[in-house]
């Protein structure tokens, strides 16, 4: 099993020289294994994911923030007979789920319809997302500290575990922020919501995000194999990134890149 980051930026793409070491695409992080694909959100990293043909693909949502969402319509598969996306979100129904991407990708704010018709979306509820990937892997959802909501993921196939926590603000709720550790406890991989240091964070409170030094804390607390940060700010260029990774990070806390791929043994 194999995990790629197609996209590790937050809020806006950043197409700049400064920001190619790590990456100007927003979040999209791809699973794959022998006999499955799983891709948790679809920014813009998420036009550069190749839709296999020949193993089921299943797409999660964590939340419907532009740059979660902005790169679905932007890949070659989506319009091909060939294909098929097992769609769900922990956040909301099939009801709600599809409600949101037809609302994103229709006219006026979108040129197509890409959801009426489309065969390619097999768009459901969370258990039954659950029923339907439960041959390939397991995943649990548990709610996240971000405003209007987000979903976290654990997925889990054999012994191997995988913990998604995007987007999240640590520190503001107690009881979600216990759940996010619980399911966190002793994973193979924890992804985490970095967007900011803790001095940012003292005028950002409210905004939904994280800071790099609470993962640190985090991950010894977990007990987590390896953490992945990711997230990262539009605003904080490679060299400053290269320089926080030096000086703050460890071998089992890492800065997440863009294409960049971590094997879980």
């Amino acid at each position: 099993m194999e995990l790629e980051f197609h996209g590790v930026r937050g809020s806006i793409p950043i197409p700049d020289k400064n920001f190619l070491g790590y990456g100007g695409n927003t979040t999209c992080i791809e699973i794959i294994a022998e006999n499955f694909q799983l891709i948790i959100d679809a920014g813009s990293g998420f036009k550069n994911v190749k839709i296999r043909e020949e193993i089921p693909t299943f797409l999660l949502f964590s939340h419907f923030h532009h740059d979660h969402l902005q790169g679905l319509p932007f890949n070659d598969a989506l319009f091909s007979k060939m294909h098929q996306i097992h769609i769900g979100s922990g956040l909301i129904n099939r009801k709600g789920l599809k409600k949101v991407l037809s609302s994103f990708f229709s006219p006026p704010l979108f040129p197509l319809d890409l959801v009426k018709n489309n065969i390619t979306f097999n768009i459901m509820n969370f258990e039954t997302f659950q029923a339907s990937a439960i041959d390939y892997f397991s995943v649990k959802t548990f709610p996240l500290c971000h405003p209007g909501g987000a979903a976290g993921y654990k997925i889990s196939i054999e012994n191997k575990s995988i913990v998604c926590g995007l987007d999240h603000e640590y520190g503001i709720d107690k009881k979600i922020d216990a759940g996010f550790l619980r399911e966190s406890e002793n994973s193979d991989l924890v992804i985490w919501d970095g967007m900011f240091t803790n001095v940012e964070l003292k005028n950002k409170k409210g905004w939904g995000h994280s800071s790099i030094e609470q993962a640190i804390n985090f991950s010894v607390t977990a007990n987590s194999k390896k953490l992945f940060i990711t997230h990262h700010s539009p605003l904080r260029e490679d060299q400053e990134l290269d320089k926080l990774s030096e000086n703050w990070l460890s071998k089992n806390v890492i800065l997440a890149r863009e294409n960049s791929k971590i094997k879980i043994l």
